[in-house]
């Protein structure tokens, strides 16, 4: 069967974690990648749960009441503000300001 070369930007302490734990499987890379595209193709979708911060997630994964969430919302807003004000963290509005 034809192959194709596929190449993917991926966080570098991100790879290098998940090829140790391919590699404790043995398993390479590319033989994860195949057996996503396989589950794709075989489910018609990905084969994992997507979602958004606008989700039940914390709710249902976690048991957080609405309270809670609102709390910690709060606490991060504040947190955020703080370290903007001491300039120890910056606004990144598009993937050019990475760099």
């Amino acid at each position: 069967m034809p192959t194709t070369v596929i190449r993917a930007r991926v966080d570098r302490s991100r790879a290098k974690s998940a090829e140790k734990i391919l590699s404790r499987l043995g398993l390479k890379p590319s033989d994860a990648v195949n057996m996503l595209y396989a589950q794709i193709v075989q489910q018609r979708a990905i084969p994992f749960a997507l979602v958004d911060a606008g989700s039940d997630y914390a709710r249902t994964e976690y048991g957080v009441t609405d309270a809670e969430l609102k709390r910690f919302v709060r606490r991060a807003s504040q947190e955020i503000a703080r370290e903007r004000r001491a300039g120890t963290i910056r606004r990144l509005t598009s993937p050019d300001d990475i760099r």
